[in-house]
């Protein structure tokens, strides 16, 4: 388990990052707990990736504007999930937030929520809604009855485990040849066609779009965008001087003007906007 913590004038944060048990290699990316306190802000936006998320609130009352800008409440003691988004969401609090979440794969989160992933692409719903009151609620009092975070993730771990017991009837074999395909696009960092990507996977570019909007929620050529997107932002996270037209080419943009578009599209903010605001866990961008 890693923990980072960090004091400073835009406020004090505690995040704790652990990954999964063997049995979810590749269904669990990371488990984070995350105490934040007095933050100078109170409305962010979250910026998308390729994880679908499940969020418990043990802090304050706070607020989820998702992609397609439904307003979820979230109360102390709540929690919800959410599938791969194509741009931001926005998150208000009062400041201060504390809570545990989970990143899931896309093959993990299909596999856990049970859902095909389109129905959580651009959208966040209530735990209860997407697991039932009973295992929801299961899951949030052990979270809540954890004194330290290797506690928590123990018991997300054994939550995790216990609802993949119960996907029996699970199409494997049409997930792993997604998720074979996300890879590949991984690899290449989001600059294969998707006309080469259905020649490598053996299928017709329509079985490909249709594996994706099940098993990841998002078309390829979604993916694909929202892989260039990480990776500027990891190109930015190493330079010591930022020349965004060096990065935007070096992250496969065709041009800048494609590039500038994509970024604000994507975080709502312009690319020296983000420069001046970001945070330290390339997620969140203080807006208000």
């Amino acid at each position: 388990m890693k923990v980072i913590r960090q004091q400073g004038p835009r406020g004090n944060w505690e995040m704790a990052f652990a990954g999964p048990s063997r049995p979810l290699a590749g269904l669990v990316d990371t488990y984070i707990g995350y105490d934040e306190r007095d933050t100078a802000f109170t409305r962010r936006h979250e910026l998308p990736g390729l994880f679908a998320v499940l969020i418990v609130n043990l802090g304050e009352p706070i607020t989820i504007i998702d992609t397609a800008g439904y307003v979820i409440p979230v109360r102390s003691g709540d929690g919800f999930g959410a599938g791969l988004s194509e741009a931001y969401a926005v998150s208000e609090s009062s400041g201060s937030q504390r809570g545990f979440q989970v990143m899931f794969t896309p093959l993990g989160a299909r596999r856990f929520f049970g859902l095909p992933l389109h129905h959580l692409a651009n959208r966040v719903f209530s735990l209860h809604d997407l697991l039932g009151a009973a295992r929801a609620t299961a899951l949030i009092d052990g979270l809540q009855a954890a004194n330290d975070w290797a506690t928590g993730f123990r018991h997300l771990d054994a939550a995790i485990l216990s609802r993949l017991a119960t996907d029996a009837d699970f199409d494997l074999a049409g997930a792993r040849q997604t998720a074979w395909a996300l890879r590949r696009l991984q690899q290449e960092g989001g600059r294969l066609s998707i006309a080469a990507l259905a020649d490598e996977v053996g299928c017709s570019r329509k079985h490909l779009a249709v594996g994706f909007r099940e098993h990841v929620g998002i078309a390829p050529k979604t993916v694909a965008r929202l892989l260039r997107f990480r990776q500027v932002l990891q190109l930015v996270d190493m330079a010591e001087r930022v020349d965004w037209s060096a990065i935007a080419q070096e992250a496969g943009y065709a041009d800048q003007s494609h590039f500038s578009n994509d970024f604000r599209q994507i975080t709502g903010r312009s690319p020296g906007a983000y420069l001046a605001l970001r945070l330290p866990d390339q997620v969140g961008l203080p807006v208000g």
